[in-house]
C-alpha cells in the first residue's frame, strides 16, 4: 500500500517534528485550516504484522459453558512500525484491550484525557468505555495487541488499579510478556478447537497474573518498591545467620526508615524484623526436618547467641518448642 503522506505548510513541517506525536494530532488540529484527515488513518495491514481473531460466535460459546477459565483471548496481533495507525471506537469495545508498547511512541485518549505511551508502557482500556489510540507521526509504535473478553476482565482491571484517568501500566521489555503474546498468537492461529481455546485461555490468565504482580513498576520500566522490596527479601535469606537492623535492610532498598518500615508492611502484611524472624524460624524448620544438628547448632548458624532465646522465638511462630516440633510426625 503505498503511503499517503500530509500536504504540510514548512511551518506546519516544522511543527509537526518539534512537538509531541499525541500533541501533534490532538491539538493541532484546533490550528486555523489544519485538518485531522490530511493524515493517513491505517487500522491494520501493516508489513510484518500478525494478528488472529476469533469468531464472536466461539467467544460467547466458550463464556455461556462456565469455562475453568473464564476470560478468553478474542483478537490478538503484533503490528511492527504501525506507522500512521489510528483506532478510534466511539462506541466502546465489550473486551478489555490491552497495548503493549515495546518500540516507537502512540498516544490514545479516554474519556477526554490524551495519554502518551513509551517502550516498555502498556495501555489498558477498561471495557465499555469509549476511545481512540494511534501511533506517534514522527516515531511510530510497535506493538503487541490483545482483546480479553469475560467477566475476569473487569476482576483485571481492578487489579491493576486502572482509573480512567491513569490507564497507563508498566510491565517494561520483560520477554516473559512478549513470549505470552506469541504463545497465544501461535494457539489461535491454528484454529479454535476445544484444546485450543482452553490453551489460549490458560494463557491469558498466565498473561493477567504477570500484569498483576508487576503493576507497581514505574514509567519507563523502572521498577518501584515491589522490586525494592524484592531485594531487600532475597538479601535477608542470603543473611539468616546474621542479625540484621532496621536501618541495614532500609539502608539496602535506598529509602528512610520509616517509608521503608511502612511500604515493607504494606507489601508483605509484617514487619520487617518480624517477615526476617520468620524466615529464620522457616529455616530452622528445614534444618530440624533434615538434619540431626542439636538445636543449639542450629540456633548458632541461625545467629542466636542463646539457644533458649531461639527456642522462645521458635515456639512463638509454631507454637511448639524445637524438640517438640522435631517430634511431630509430618507428611
Amino acid at each position: 500500500m503505498r503511503e499517503r503522506r500530509a500536504i504540510l505548510s514548512p511551518a506546519r513541517r516544522w511543527a509537526s517534528a518539534r512537538c509531541d506525536g499525541f500533541r501533534f494530532l490532538v491539538e493541532m488540529a484546533a490550528l486555523d485550516g489544519f485538518d485531522l484527515g490530511d493524515f493517513q488513518k491505517i487500522r491494520e495491514g501493516f508489513p510484518g504484522q500478525r494478528s488472529a481473531v476469533l469468531p464472536r460466535s466461539i467467544v460467547s460459546t466458550w463464556l455461556d459453558n462456565a469455562p475453568l477459565f473464564d476470560m478468553l483471548p478474542s483478537d490478538v496481533g503484533f503490528y511492527p512500525h504501525a506507522k500512521w495507525h489510528f483506532v478510534d471506537r466511539p462506541e466502546c469495545s465489550p473486551q478489555l484491550v490491552f497495548i503493549h508498547c515495546i518500540d516507537g511512541e502512540g498516544w490514545s485518549r479516554i474519556d477526554g484525557n490524551t495519554f502518551r505511551i513509551r517502550p516498555g508502557q502498556a495501555l489498558v482500556i477498561p471495557p465499555g468505555v469509549p476511545h481512540a489510540y494511534g501511533a506517534d507521526p514522527v516515531s511510530p509504535w510497535t506493538i503487541y495487541w490483545i482483546h480479553m473478553a469475560g467477566a475476569k476482565a473487569a476482576t483485571l482491571v481492578r487489579l491493576l488499579e486502572i482509573e480512567l484517568s491513569s490507564p497507563i501500566v508498566f510491565p517494561g521489555q520483560d520477554p516473559t510478556l512478549q513470549a505470552l503474546f506469541e504463545k497465544i498468537l501461535f494457539i489461535l492461529s491454528r484454529g479454535y478447537s476445544a484444546d485450543s481455546l482452553m490453551a489460549a485461555a490458560t494463557a491469558l490468565h498466565q498473561m493477567a497474573a504477570y500484569l498483576v504482580n508487576t503493576r507497581h513498576q514505574q514509567s519507563g520500566g523502572e521498577d518501584r518498591h515491589d522490586e525494592r522490596i524484592k531485594r531487600v527479601i532475597e538479601f535477608m535469606v542470603r543473611s539468616l545467620g546474621e542479625n540484621l537492623t532496621i536501618e541495614a535492610l532500609a539502608r539496602h532498598a535506598n529509602l528512610s526508615v520509616s517509608h521503608f518500615a511502612y511500604v515493607f508492611k504494606h507489601r508483605t502484611g509484617f514487619p520487617a524484623l518480624d517477615y526476617f524472624a520468620r524466615l529464620k524460624m522457616q529455616r530452622a524448620c528445614f534444618l530440624l526436618d533434615t538434619t540431626n544438628l542439636p538445636v543449639k547448632a542450629i540456633a548458632s548458624e541461625l545467629g542466636f547467641d542463646d539457644p533458649l532465646h531461639f527456642s522462645r522465638r521458635f515456639r512463638r511462630v509454631h507454637d511448639y518448642s524445637p524438640v517438640q516440633y522435631r517430634l511431630i510426625q509430618k507428611g
